[in-house]
């Protein structure tokens, strides 16, 4: 059982991998990952809360994260989340990953140095060892099934 509650909550939202269309294309993410020279770029970040937290956070980056589908060139998002991780029963960690049609598309929502974290305002409040930067990487295989 501990198991089964395990997996569950790993992946505890889904939107926009292929069913649901980005502002700026309306195909998808599965449409936009078959163009060819052209990778969609996945931007991944990584936070820890207290396991105290866990709840309170998830609802706040959830909500932060659900205006995604809107800014232009975005192509959908995951949010992740793994109870009594790496660092033990009292942390739990968040991952985002979000879907963009191309590096351009991150520079105008993320700025010059689309390496940096943008840290939502209640971070500080919620998160324990702060990630100063994100990944973005070029997504070579789309397996994922709309």
């Amino acid at each position: 059982m501990k198991a089964v509650m395990a997996a569950v909550s790993v992946a505890v939202a889904m939107v926009g991998l292929g069913a649901v269309p980005s502002a700026g294309d309306p195909r998808g993410l599965a449409a936009m990952a078959a163009r060819p020279g052209k990778p969609v770029i996945a931007r991944v970040w990584h936070g820890k809360t207290p396991r105290a937290k866990a709840d309170a956070y998830e609802k706040y980056l959830a909500g932060a994260i659900a205006k995604f589908p809107s800014i232009p060139g975005n192509l959908g998002y995951q949010l992740m989340r793994i109870d009594s991780g790496p660092d033990g029963e009292a942390f739990t960690e968040f991952q985002v990953i979000s879907y963009w049609e191309s590096l351009d598309a991150i520079h105008a929502y993320a700025g010059e140095d689309i390496r940096r974290t943008r840290d939502l305002p209640r971070d500080k409040e919620f998160l324990v060892g702060m990630e100063p930067s994100v990944r973005n990487y070029e997504l070579r295989v789309n397996a994922v099934r709309p």
